[in-house]
């Protein structure tokens, strides 16, 4: 049975997996030139106007 400091303990993990995802992510974007990333970037960006 989950108590709320199990439950509470699990969500922080949970938004601190997310975090470091996040930062891995972007330490390797800063690491590729612009031309790499910002057409992909730019491709969601009209992808989610259009749809």
């Amino acid at each position: 049975m989950n108590t709320d400091f199990e439950n509470e303990f699990e969500s922080r993990s949970h938004r601190s997996e997310a975090s470091s995802t996040f930062r891995r992510f972007t330490r390797y974007l800063s690491t590729r030139p612009t031309e790499s990333w910002g057409f992909f970037v730019a491709g969601l960006m009209i992808g989610g106007f259009f749809l």
